[in-house]
């Protein structure tokens, strides 16, 4: 059995100021198991309650005792992604308007990191509050939640304006999208944001329970899962209908990660209330206590307790975490500096009407050629 639940749940809202940081947790265990670790631990540490929330226990010394009770106890069990909400929100802009134009042939740009560039170029820009940036996903955001046509028009710059791409890279970014504004529409259209907003759009919750299934599915032959009653997943949930009875083992290679894609379900993930099963209380105490944690380490205040948490479930943590890296903008690197190019050479096949994908594999070769040259100018100026 799989148990599963999250914290900081804001659903299209990624830019929420109070709850910054996603986690969702999956528990494998038996629910007999499972039974017995709460009630010793509601015992033992004398828990006003018969049912562990994690966001209740957080309030008040025993019950911070008792979560790090629960995570030392059950982290060989658990598995957890995390993400930073406004981070993931400047990879779903890369999503909705780079990719429609380069789906063509995406492998070349995600192959390079350019999705990674451009997410972290707009985050950083967001976080040093640079207008255009906030604007940008801002209005990207609202255009998502509310269906907000003028929200949507505000990212494009009005046709005709003279922008400085070269020494702006997020003139770059919006230019870029607005050249490229029928194929992005086509694909909303496609997605069913025509002016409407979708429900669901931005929210981690089904791309997060994904991630935790194909870890727990390459473990053991076959899963049955249970998840705490959500909004999200009980409108998405039927798109792991293909995955149910499915015993062969497709892999694939994502972002230059070998993965194993499918995993094997008993039945569809049954959505149920967290009062009667342990396994999703323990998903729970895990979810809560991650999300706090990283939210107050991202901003340098993280207690004592916190921090030992986080050293606990360090090998809890998958690889599909959605955080930001500076080092994917810094030019004095080569990921940095290639992406750069990119974006450059980009912009001006848009400007002149090129194809995006003719030569790029070769223009990139030669990005990585002169970066050396790039980095030995910058030393002698």
């Amino acid at each position: 059995m799989v148990f599963c639940d999250e914290a900081g749940f804001t659903g299209n809202n990624l830019l929420d100021r109070e709850q910054e940081v996603f986690v969702y947790a999956g528990v494998a265990m038996e629910e007999a198991r499972a039974q017995q670790i709460v009630e010793r631990t509601v015992h033992d540490f004398r828990l006003p309650c018969t049912e562990l929330r994690g966001s209740r226990l957080l309030k008040y010394p025993r019950g911070r005792e008792a979560i790090t009770y629960i995570l030392k106890t059950c982290s060989e069990q658990v598995r957890l992604v995390s993400h930073l909400k406004k981070f993931a929100l400047a990879g779903k802009f890369f999503e909705q308007i780079f990719e429609p134009a380069l789906a063509e042939q995406n492998s070349i740009f995600y192959g390079s990191g350019f999705h990674q560039f451009i997410s972290n170029l707009l985050f950083y820009s967001f976080c040093a509050k640079e207008g255009p940036a906030e604007a940008i996903l801002e209005d990207f955001s609202k255009f998502i939640r509310e269906g907000s046509a003028e929200a949507l028009e505000r990212i494009f710059p009005q046709p005709g304006l003279v922008v400085d791409c070269t020494s702006n890279p997020l003139a770059a970014i919006s230019l870029f999208a607005m050249i490229n504004r029928n194929a992005i529409q086509a694909e909303m259209d496609v997605l069913g944001l025509d002016g409407s907003p979708h429900r669901w759009m931005l929210d981690l919750s089904m791309t997060s329970l994904f991630s935790v299934l194909q870890y727990w599915g390459e473990v053991y032959n076959e899963i049955e899962v249970f998840c705490d009653e959500s909004k999200p997943l009980e409108t998405e949930i039927g798109f792991l209908g293909a995955m149910v009875g499915r015993r062969d083992h497709v892999r694939m290679q994502m972002f230059g990660k070998d993965i194993q894609f499918t995993f094997n379900l008993v039945r569809l993930p049954a959505l149920v209330n967290s009062t009667q099963f342990h396994g999703v209380q323990i998903a729970d105490v895990f979810a809560s206590a991650i999300a706090c944690a990283w939210q107050r380490q991202y901003w340098g205040k993280a207690l004592p307790d916190e921090k030992e948490w986080l050293d606990i479930t360090m090998k809890c943590h998958l690889g599909d975490n959605i955080w930001p890296d500076p080092k994917a903008i810094d030019l004095h690197t080569r990921s940095g500096f290639v992406n750069a190019m990119i974006l450059h050479e980009l912009t001006d096949r848009c400007v002149k009407k090129e194809n995006l994908f003719r030569g790029m594999p070769e223009v990139i070769e030669s990005a990585h050629e002169l970066f050396p040259e790039f980095l030995r100018a910058q030393l002698n100026s």
